[in-house]
């Protein structure tokens, strides 16, 4: 992962000019998803959360909605996951400097989340930065089976989701060659290589023209319905809300099934399908 990183042209150093304005920008983002009934509900119960970032990479996503809810008065006590030390230790310095504290930092793979003293740890779990194409249909059930576990019985679970169906295949259609980056010393391609049709990935080659670099990626190009139809199964109601466009924003989820009933779980609607848009 720290390899492809450094390959792929992915704006994340909150110490830079253009990371500095994606985390503006997500704050910014965190303040009307703050209105949401669901959010009012938590912050009404408790003036304290717990709020774990999975996949946090640098921090952005986490210390946004940190920021934005101890401007609302709450306390809130940040952790940290990924698989990237470095990049963790960069979050580290970010939190500091954006909330006057260091979060809890742990080397964790979301995927294999097995501590029993994290089980009902948090109140908001956040999976940030168009991370769900990193994970198949598999993997995503897997991620939302530990992320239950994590929350409380009230929890909420927030990411950011994309219709890349609508996006891509529709607006743009799927490209062989890709031109991800193209500056003066650089120039980033990503190259289709295949398709796992049991996974459902596409295969790409991340390659550097410039210094010759490539590595690999597998990504599975999420919509909307289907990983929050996956997320529905694992949560009581879901929601969406398209903070970006009507085809790009963020996925809410509370109250983490413990149980499933099969012949009534899900006769009742879930809220995203209560107010559809279509374009």
């Amino acid at each position: 992962m720290e390899r492809l990183y450094r390959v792929f042209p992915w704006v994340e150093d909150p110490f830079t000019a253009e990371g500095l304005s994606r985390y503006r920008s997500t704050v910014s983002e965190f303040r009307v998803l703050a209105t949401h009934e669901w959010f009012g509900e938590l912050v009404s119960r408790r003036r304290e959360l717990r709020l774990v970032d999975l996949c946090s990479g640098t921090g952005i996503g986490g210390v946004a909605l940190a920021k934005v809810l101890t401007d609302l008065g709450v306390r809130v006590s940040l952790t940290l996951v990924d698989l990237r030390q470095e990049a963790l230790a960069r979050a580290a310095e970010f939190s500091l400097r954006e909330l006057g504290s260091k979060p809890d930092v742990l080397v964790l793979d979301v995927l294999e989340l097995e501590e029993p003293s994290l089980e009902g740890s948090f109140d908001i779990a956040l999976i940030w930065g168009h991370t769900t194409p990193h994970f198949s249909p598999w993997e995503w059930v897997r991620v939302l089976a530990n992320v239950s576990r994590l929350l409380v019985d009230d929890g909420l679970l927030v990411y950011d989701e994309v219709d890349r169906v609508y996006s891509i295949f529709y607006l743009r259609g799927y490209r062989e060659v890709l031109p991800e980056l193209a500056e003066r010393g650089r120039v980033v391609l990503s190259i289709h290589r295949g398709r796992d049709f049991r996974t459902g990935y596409f295969n790409r080659v991340v390659l550097d023209l410039v210094s010759g670099e490539a590595e690999e990626m597998e990504v599975y190009l999420w919509d909307i319905a289907s990983s929050a139809a996956l997320t529905w199964v694992f949560f009581s109601d879901v929601d969406y809300v398209p903070t970006r466009k009507p085809y790009s924003g963020v996925v809410l989820a509370r109250k983490p099934r413990r149980s499933l009933d099969l012949r009534t779980a899900f006769k009742e609607v879930p809220r995203i399908l209560k107010h559809q848009q279509s374009s």
